[in-house]
């Protein structure tokens, strides 16, 4: 901790000049923007919960600024303890803020006013409801800051909880934020059918509850990666549920998109609702490819004992192949490790 405070003290002076403080001042331009237009628009006053994630991106980003000036004036040196340094709880505030303004841009979002249009009418102004949507999205560009931000900094994550920043831990988040997405923008049209066709509105409840579903436990897998409160072997178990998870995941989002496709109720796309039932039934699709490529990368977690190795020779060849198969009991024995996860 010593040398950590010696050597900020000898480039407090050069702070400016460093990568860390370009990644601060980008959160902290991109930040000022979201809640300044988004300010300017007016439309946060419309209920409470606007002026909550209002208050939520202000504060991000002041605490922010709070950071730099204490780097940037050196008093950093002066605010490290024995338990949590200056720098570690920087990384900790980008994490935070990165989560902040991606769920807070999210929940907007499903909260979009349907009378809301971003074009103005083709008036050509930059009306409120045009200030709405570039707010949203400066929300979104200033939580991929953060989290770039983060990962510079990453080196002062305490050990094990570096998770939320690393490119796997990212990945993660994005798949979380398309299936969020996914079924907010369902609730936002309207799960319930004005058609006459028998069974829809079953169908997309149906839709709705395995989207929830599906999401919900990915992240509990998330927090439970994040958090590293799991044991050494805890984790491995994990790691070992996660693929099945993913997989099953992949086929929710997928059945569900393609049964959400059959029963939409519009015959072009130009009412708010019919482009919140697209929007719900891409993303649904998008959803379902990020968790089947995350299936993909998760393969390499399976245990020994979930795969059955075969050598099979092509002809008269001298070579032998060596195919794996996954084993018929392993989904069940999958399943009673999940059990005992955190035993």
């Amino acid at each position: 901790m010593a040398e950590n405070g010696a050597g900020c003290r000898n480039c407090s002076d050069g702070y400016i000049s460093t990568k860390a403080a370009w990644w601060k001042l980008a959160v902290l331009v991109c930040g000022c923007a979201t809640f300044a237009i988004y300010a300017d628009s007016q439309r946060y006053t419309s209920s409470p919960i606007k002026i909550v994630f209002f208050v939520a991106f202000v504060i991000s980003w002041a605490i922010s600024l709070l950071i730099f000036f204490a780097k940037l004036t050196g008093l950093s040196v002066h605010m490290n303890c024995p338990c949590l340094s200056f720098d570690t709880f920087d990384y900790f505030w980008s994490w935070l803020s990165s989560v902040n303004y991606v769920w807070s841009s999210v929940i907007l979002a499903c909260f979009y006013d349907q009378n809301c249009d971003p074009g103005c009418g083709g008036s050509g102004r930059f009306c409120s409801c045009a200030k709405l949507l570039t707010a949203l999205l400066l929300g979104f560009l200033t939580a991929f800051v953060y989290i770039l931000e983060a990962q510079n900094l990453r080196l002062y994550a305490p050990v094990g909880i570096g998770y939320g920043t690393s490119w796997r831990g990212m990945w993660k988040m994005l798949v979380l934020v398309i299936g969020g997405v996914a079924f907010g923008f369902l609730v936002q049209a309207g799960y319930y059918c004005d058609s006459v066709k028998q069974g829809c509105t079953i169908t997309r409840t149906s839709v709705l509850a395995v989207w929830c579903l599906a999401w919900a436990v990915s992240c509990l897998f998330y927090l439970l990666h994040v958090s590293s409160l799991l044991s050494v072997n805890g984790q491995h178990r994990l790691g070992q549920v996660e693929f099945f998870l993913s997989a099953l995941s992949c086929l929710l989002y997928l059945v569900g998109a393609c049964a959400y496709a059959v029963f939409m109720d519009c015959t072009s796309f130009n009412t708010f609702r019919c482009r919140s039932q697209l929007a719900a039934d891409i993303c649904g699709f998008v959803a379902a490819i990020l968790f089947a490529i995350d299936a993909s990368y998760l393969r390499n977690h399976l245990p020994g004992w979930c795969i059955r190795t075969t050598a099979s020779s092509d002809g008269g060849a001298a070579t032998n192949r060596t195919t794996e198969i996954i084993n018929a009991n392993c989904v069940c024995t999958i399943l009673r490790h999940l059990a005992v996860l955190l035993v």
